[in-house]
């Protein structure tokens, strides 16, 4: 595939021939991520390709086949949905099975993001093959949207850094789908609390705690925890607490009635919410405004 690759500096260009389709010397879009080059190719038996020291990241999805990969002095075999990288900066030579050579499509790119995205999927120098918890065939329009954007206009060199964001972003969300069921999440916990804080202040009116955790996109129960861990109460707990503070705030600065803040603040039966109130503050909402005036 890489026999055609020249210097990104010269025009960008699209090749599609017999067996292989590939968009060239791409303008760099970003200095966080961007794409270098891109295609796919049905190899011929023992197809084979020494990459002496690469400067960007080359990362193949296996559509058929079979194939070896070799970083270094460490060989891996590699078959149909399997994804590896050729890591920037080390000497690696693969090659095609030769009774199932193998099919791939490719992207290629750099950028200061780059080992921190690969990262998150589970791919870098010293593990460069996992094994895709998705069908690849799955990457295939995607990266098919990058070689159909060949026209060399501004727009489409803004559409398919875009598209290149898509397919990370699916590739680690594929990668990563078994760790909400084990409670390994990307970010700190801290992170996760600060961010449901923020999604009560703005909804507390009409959500529930399996609304807060299905909007930060961990589960209930590891919500949970790391509320009592940080704040030292439930999220439930906080809910109801956070409603009937702002049910303080409206009986002291509006001149809407009991029945109207109980709705406002998300409680259907006022009854339920003047008892609630009660044994938050140790008086009825309306005895509450009076003792305040």
């Amino acid at each position: 595939m890489h026999m055609f690759l020249q210097s990104m500096a010269k025009q960008t260009s699209y090749k599609n021939v017999a067996g292989f389709r590939c968009l060239l010397n791409i303008e760099k879009q970003t200095n966080d991520l961007f794409l270098v080059h891109c295609g796919q190719q049905q190899c011929t038996p023992g197809y084979t390709y020494n990459h002496k020291i690469p400067n960007e990241y080359h990362l193949h999805f296996v559509l058929e086949g079979k194939g070896v990969l070799e970083i270094c002095d460490h060989v891996y075999h590699i078959k149909k949905d399997d994804i590896f990288v050729i890591p920037k900066d080390y000497p690696i030579r693969y090659y095609a099975d030769e009774e199932q050579p193998w099919e791939y499509m490719w992207i290629t790119f750099a950028g200061e993001k780059s080992v921190t995205y690969l990262q998150y999927a589970g791919l870098s120098a010293e593990h460069p093959v996992v094994q895709s918890t998705i069908p690849n065939k799955t990457y295939q329009p995607m990266i098919q949207k990058i070689l159909d954007t060949n026209e060399l206009t501004f727009a489409n060199e803004i559409r398919r850094v875009g598209y290149l964001y898509e397919i990370l972003s699916t590739l680690i969300e594929a990668q990563n789908s078994h760790k909400k069921n084990q409670n390994q999440y990307d970010y700190p916990s801290d992170t996760y609390v600060d961010y449901a804080l923020q999604f009560i202040m703005h909804n507390y009116s009409h959500i529930k705690v399996r609304d807060i955790a299905d909007y930060i996109g961990i589960n209930r129960s590891y919500l949970t925890s790391i509320f009592k861990k940080q704040l030292g109460i439930s999220p439930q707990e906080y809910l109801v607490s956070y409603r009937l503070k702002k049910a303080a705030e409206l009986l002291l600065s509006s001149k809407k009635s009991v029945s109207e803040i109980s709705n406002q603040i998300g409680y259907d039966n006022p009854l339920t919410f003047s008892k609630i109130f009660k044994q938050t503050y140790g008086v009825s909402p309306s005895l509450y405004r009076e003792n305040k005036e």
